[in-house]
């Protein structure tokens, strides 16, 4: 019997800040090819950068035509797989030179819930021995500006199931962090970058597990 083939567009961002090695950017790429139940994995790069981020995904939304995206970010500070659950329409940053404060589309709805079977990968993850927590507040930089343009374009033509997901540091990041502190690094939450990428493809497979029922 033969299976249609889907894609799911799986989406990691690039260096940042102070952060010049980005795990979710380099998961995506790993994983970039991969099938996974009849699935094939798009995975794909995106900049930290404000508005044109949003014409780069919409431009892979519209050339792959994903029946799913996920989307990762990376969190510095957190010990755990962050399911993020609202996009909010707001981006706000602030640095020593200016500040940023305004909507992300004027007449766009406050906020959007996540289309990802959050439950179901909270459940899954801590099955497998993986530290997984929801999370209600993705941030306003670019995070929350890719998850909330990732649910935009699921409400729009219909995405079966999107969503954002926070990883946070790898071990090797935090033990090279030289500019840091050594009382403050002792204190910084990481997870082996191998446990990252096996919760992700947790995530993806409950996420179409799910989708099958």
């Amino acid at each position: 019997m033969n299976h249609k083939t889907t894609n799911m567009l799986l989406t990691g961002f690039g260096p940042f800040l102070n952060y010049t090695y980005n795990p979710s950017g380099e998961i995506a790429k790993k994983l970039d090819g991969k099938t996974i139940m009849n699935t094939t994995i798009v995975g794909k790069l995106l900049l930290v950068e404000h508005k044109e981020v949003r014409k780069v995904l919409e431009n892979y939304v519209e050339e792959y035509k994903p029946a799913f995206v996920v989307a990762l970010g990376l969190a510095g500070g957190r010990g755990c797989i962050s399911l993020e659950r609202i996009a909010i329409n707001r981006y706000y940053f602030r640095n020593d030179k200016e500040e940023f404060d305004e909507p992300l589309y004027e007449n766009g709805p406050s906020a959007y819930f996540s289309g990802l079977p959050l439950k179901e990968i909270k459940a899954s993850l801590q099955n497998h021995g993986i530290p997984a927590e929801y999370s209600f507040f993705p941030d306003t930089f670019v995070s929350n500006e890719v998850f909330y343009e990732v649910m935009r374009l699921s409400d729009k033509i219909g995405i079966r199931k999107a969503g954002f997901v926070h990883l946070p540091l790898t071990t090797k990041q935090v033990v090279t962090m030289e500019h840091v502190h050594y009382a403050t690094r002792e204190k910084i939450p990481s997870m082996e970058e191998s446990m990252l990428e096996k919760a992700v493809r947790i995530i993806i497979q409950t996420t179409l597990n799910a989708d099958s029922k």
